[in-house]
C-alpha cells in the first residue's frame, strides 16, 4: 500500500508561479498529504535506530510543500484566482494545522485509496475515516504539534463547528472524542471542490442577493431608509468586539417592504444579503436552531449578512412561538450581523435584550401612497384620467401589494388588447387588479351580490335618490375631504359612512345598495343579520366582530339585511337578555362607525330602533311604498326589450295591483315562464295569474271584483 504515496520535493521552477485554478491548489494539497502518509509508512519500516532520521528527512521536506503551497496560494489570490480552501481560511481564521486536518478529511473525498490508508494506519479494521488523534499523529511534527491538533477538535473551535459533519457519531456510544470518526459536510466538500453555489435543502428555502445587484424601486418610507442607513453604518464602524452578536428587527405588514428597504442598505454598504425564508424552512420539517450554524457559516461563505424572513410568523404558524426567547439567545451566540423580519415586533420576547434595535416599517399615509402608485406605474402605460389619489385612499396598500397590482392589471388589459405589446391600463383593470390583491374570507360569512344596476333603474322620490347619490360622494371624495382638506386630523377614526335604508320589503332597498356598490366599483357582500345573532351572551359580537376583520382589508359595503332581528326599543328592558340585547346594538353601531367603507343596515320597520342609535348613522334613507306613477314606471320597465309583450293595460296594473317593486319583479318573471311555457307572448292573462300566486304566497286572495272584466281572464288556467 506504502507504493501509493511518495514524497517529492515541490518544484522550485512553480513556486513563483500562481494556481491556475483552484483543481491545481488541490492537486498540490493532496501531494502533500501523500508525504503525509509516505512519511508514516516510512517510519513503520525504518528500523528503530533511523526513525528518527527518516522522520527528520521527511518533515523537512513536507514543511517546503506547506511554503510551497502557502506561497503559491498568496501569489493566487493577489491576482484573483479564487481557491476555495485559502478562501475559508481568511473567513474563519483558519491556522495551518486546521487546514492540514481539512486536507486530511477532504483527500478521502477525492480518492478512495485514502480510506484503504487510514484504515491500515489506524490499526481498526472498518475504521476508513480519520479520528482527531490519527490527524494529529499525521499533520503533528512536534508533541506540541500534536496537542494543539488535538484541541482542533474540541467542540465550538472552527474545524468541527463549520466543517464536519455533526451527525456522524448521533446515538453511538463513544469514548473520548479523540477516538470519534470525523468527516467533512457534504456542503463543505463541495465548496471546496470548486462548487460555491447554494445547494439542497438549504437553495429551498435561502437566496443570496449580490450587494452590486440594482434593489427593486422603494416606495414610501424614504426617511426611515435614510435614518436607517446613516444608523447601520455609523454602527458597524464602531468597535463591535465586545458585543455577543449583531442582531436588528425589523417588522411591518407583508408587502411593507422591509427586505426592499434591507437590500437598498446592503447596496449603500456594499454588502450582500442572504435570505431565509423561516417559514420554508419550519414546513418542510426542519428544526429552526439546528439549522443556525449552517446558515451561518453558509452567510459567511458568501461574505454576506444574515437575513431570517418571517421569523416571528413561522414560529406562531409552527405553535412555536413560546421558543424564540431561546432562539434570540442562540443567534446572539453566533456572533454575526443578523436581521430579523417579522410582521409583529421581537422585543417583547427579547428577555436578555439581545436585540440592537428594533425598527417599524409604519404603513404608508394616502399622500405617500399616492407616490408609491404613480412610481410603479411609472414603467406601464396608463390612462392619463385614472385617479390615483382615489386609489390609493380606497386601497390602503402596501407597497408590494401596489407592485402585485399594476402588474395584474397589465395582464388584464392584455387581455383585452392581446395585439398591444404594451397595454393601456385603465381604472376597471385597475379596480379588478385591486381586489384581486384583497386576501379575506367574506364569502364564508356572507354572500357577495354582483351589480347589476344603475340609478337610472332605481324608482325612488328624488329626495332620497339624491341623498343616496350623496352617499356615493362621501366615498369618491375622501381622499379630497380627508387628505386635502385635513379632516383625517380632526377624526381619530370613522372615515367611512354608516347608512340605514328603512321601507316595507320589495321597495329597493337591497337594489340601492348594490347600485351604490356598481356606482363605487365596491365588492357587496349580504349578511344575513338573523344568522349571525346567537342566544349565547357573547357570541353575536363575536360573529360581527369577524365580519368586520374580514371586510376591513377588503374596503366592501357590507350589506345587513333584516336587521329587525337585532334592533329593538332600548327601553323595552324586562331581563338581563334584553339588557345584553342594547349591547349587541351598540357594538355593531361602534364597528359600523370604525369601519372605513360602507355600512348598511336594512330594516321594514323603523320605528323599531332607539332613536339615539340613530343619532350615530350618517344617512337614513326611506323607501316608501310606490306611488301609482312609480308603479307605472317599474311596470313599463321591467320586461326586458327581447321580451314578446301582448298589449298589457298598464293603467289597470298600475291603479289595481298595489305592489312594491319586489312584488312586481316577482309576478313579471312567473308571467314570463307562464308564457314562454304556453308558446305566447307576455299578457294580461299570464300576468294576472302571476299575480294570484304572489297572493298566495300571503294567502291572500284574489278579490275578483277589482279585476273587473280581466278577472275572466284568471279561469283560462
Amino acid at each position: 500500500m506504502e507504493n501509493l504515496f511518495s514524497l517529492t520535493k515541490p518544484s522550485s521552477q512553480m513556486a513563483s508561479l500562481a494556481y491556475n485554478d483552484n483543481q491545481e491548489y488541490l492537486e498540490d494539497e493532496l501531494q502533500w498529504l501523500n508525504g503525509c502518509l509516505a512519511l508514516q509508512f516510512a517510519v513503520i519500516n525504518a528500523d528503530e535506530k533511523n526513525k528518527t532520521r527518516v522522520h527528520r528527512e521527511h518533515a523537512e521536506v513536507l514543511d517546503e510543500w506547506r511554503r510551497h503551497i502557502r506561497s503559491r496560494a498568496n501569489l493566487s489570490m493577489e491576482q484573483g484566482v479564487f481557491l476555495a480552501l485559502p478562501y475559508l481560511a481568511g473567513i474563519f481564521r483558519l491556522s495551518e494545522l486546521e487546514i492540514g486536518a481539512i486536507v486530511v478529511c477532504l483527500g478521502m473525498e477525492l480518492d478512495r485509496k485514502y480510506e484503504a490508508a487510514y484504515e491500515y494506519l489506524q490499526a481498526d479494521k472498518g475504521l476508513r475515516l480519520p479520528t482527531p488523534d490519527f490527524i494529529a499523529r499525521l499533520i503533528g511534527r512536534t508533541d506540541d504539534e500534536r496537542r494543539e491538533t488535538h484541541d482542533l477538535f474540541q467542540p465550538g473551535r472552527p474545524v468541527p463547528r463549520f466543517f464536519l459533519r455533526n451527525d456522524l457519531n448521533a446515538g453511538r456510544q463513544l469514548g473520548s472524542y479523540l477516538g470519534q470518526p470525523v468527516q467533512l459536510d457534504a456542503r463543505m466538500v463541495r465548496f471546496l471542490t470548486g462548487n460555491p453555489f447554494l445547494d439542497l435543502p438549504m437553495a429551498e428555502f435561502c437566496e443570496l442577493h449580490a450587494g452590486d445587484e440594482e434593489p427593486p424601486r422603494l416606495l414610501g418610507n424614504e426617511a426611515v431608509q435614510a435614518r436607517f442607513r446613516t444608523w447601520l453604518e455609523n454602527r458597524l464602524n464602531l468597535n463591535l468586539s465586545e458585543q455577543v452578536s449583531f442582531l436588528v428587527s425589523l417588522y411591518g405588514k407583508p408587502g411593507i417592504g422591509k427586505r426592499t428597504h434591507l437590500i437598498h442598505a446592503a447596496k449603500h454598504l456594499g454588502e450582500f444579503l442572504l435570505f431565509v425564508d423561516c417559514g420554508k424552512l419550519i414546513r418542510k420539517g426542519n428544526n429552526l436552531s439546528e439549522w443556525l450554524t449552517p446558515l451561518f457559516r453558509e452567510a459567511a461563505i458568501h461574505r454576506s449578512m444574515l437575513v431570517l424572513c418571517n421569523f416571528r410568523e413561522a414560529l406562531e404558524e409552527a405553535d412555536l412561538l413560546h421558543r424564540l426567547p431561546d432562539l434570540l439567545d442562540e443567534i446572539a451566540q453566533l456572533n454575526y450581523i443578523v436581521f430579523l423580519l417579522s410582521g409583529k415586533p421581537c422585543l417583547p420576547f427579547d428577555r436578555n435584550r439581545r436585540i440592537m434595535l428594533e425598527l417599524e416599517l409604519p404603513d404608508l399615509i394616502a399622500r405617500e401612497r399616492t407616490e408609491a402608485w404613480r412610481k410603479a406605474a411609472a414603467r406601464y402605460e396608463t390612462d392619463p384620467s385614472v385617479d390615483w389619489e382615489s386609489l390609493s385612499t380606497r386601497f390602503p396598500f402596501t407597497p408590494g401589494q401596489i407592485v402585485k397590482a399594476l402588474g395584474m392589471a397589465e395582464e388584464l388589459a392584455r387581455w383585452e388588447s392581446p395585439d398591444s405589446v404594451k397595454p393601456v391600463i385603465r381604472w376597471p383593470h385597475l379596480i379588478q387588479a385591486c381586489y384581486g390583491q384583497l386576501n379575506h374570507r367574506l364569502e364564508s360569512k356572507a354572500r357577495r351580490l354582483k351589480p347589476r344596476h344603475t340609478f337610472d333603474d332605481l324608482i325612488l322620490p328624488e329626495p332620497q335618490k339624491q341623498k343616496l347619490m350623496h352617499a356615493c360622494n362621501h366615498i369618491k371624495y375622501k381622499h379630497t375631504v380627508y387628505e386635502k382638506w385635513g379632516f383625517n386630523r380632526k377624526l381619530s377614526y370613522g372615515t367611512g359612512i354608516s347608512m340605514l335604508f328603512s321601507g316595507p320589503p320589495g321597495t329597493g332597498k337591497t337594489m340601492a345598495a348594490e347600485i351604490m356598490a356598481g356606482e363605487l366599483d365596491m365588492e357587496i357582500y349580504k349578511v344575513d343579520t338573523a344568522q349571525i345573532i346567537s342566544k349565547y351572551i357573547g357570541e353575536t359580537e363575536k360573529n360581527l366582530q369577524e365580519i368586520f376583520n374580514e371586510a376591513e382589508s377588503g374596503y366592501a359595503i357590507l350589506f345587513f339585511d333584516e336587521a329587525d332581528a337585532i334592533f329593538g326599543k332600548r327601553s323595552d328592558v324586562k331581563d338581563a337578555h334584553d339588557k345584553y340585547a342594547n349591547t349587541e346594538v351598540a357594538f355593531l353601531l361602534q364597528k359600523m362607525e370604525e369601519y372605513r367603507g360602507i355600512s348598511i343596515l336594512a330594516t321594514n320597520y323603523l320605528q323599531n330602533i332607539d332613536e339615539a342609535f340613530m343619532r350615530r348613522l350618517n344617512y337614513i334613507i326611506r323607501f316608501p311604498f310606490p306611488d301609482e306613477a312609480e308603479r307605472e314606471r317599474l311596470w313599463r320597465r321591467i320586461f326586458p326589450e327581447e321580451t314578446p309583450l301582448a298589449e298589457l293595460d298598464y293603467a289597470f296594473l298600475t291603479q289595481k295591483l298595489r305592489l312594491s317593486g319586489g312584488q312586481i319583479k316577482n309576478i313579471a318573471v312567473t308571467a314570463a315562464f307562464l308564457a314562454g311555457g304556453a308558446g305566447e307572448s307576455v299578457g294580461m292573462k299570464h300576468i294576472l295569474k302571476a299575480y294570484q300566486y304572489e297572493l298566495d304566497k300571503y294567502s291572500r286572495p284574489v278579490d275578483r271584483r277589482e279585476l273587473g272584466d280581466y278577472a275572466a281572464l284568471l279561469d283560462e288556467y
